[in-house]
């Protein structure tokens, strides 16, 4: 995919990730975010197709930001893409306002 056709622009960031399904959980690294997905990098990525839930955290937030579902877009060796399915209003409000600061910061 051409990165100048998404919907919603990503920004590099480098923070600490969990994610998994159900009760087995692995950690990992974001590269990338949006509002609407992100890309990391971990030991043992999912696969595709996969739903997974993951914890974000970020230094100037005290709790990560908890994404319900997310699917597993693409793979590659050392990272996968994720497309946020489900989130509640208070994590995407909080979501939104990390990456609009994330975009402030880059213009």
């Amino acid at each position: 995919m051409n990165p100048n056709s998404r919907k919603y622009p990503r920004f590099a960031v480098q923070a600490p990730v969990v994610f998994g399904e159900g009760t087995e959980r692995r950690e990992g690294t974001l590269l990338n975010l949006s509002v609407r997905g992100c890309a990391l990098t971990s030991e043992r990525l999912p696969t595709v197709p996969a739903y997974i839930s993951l914890q974000m955290a970020f230094l100037n937030d005290a709790e990560p930001i908890d994404v319900e579902l997310a699917a597993v877009r693409w793979t590659t060796a050392h990272r996968c893409g994720l497309e946020f399915i489900r989130i509640s209003p208070e994590m995407d409000a909080r979501l939104r306002a990390y990456v609009a600061q994330l975009e402030h910061n880059s213009s």
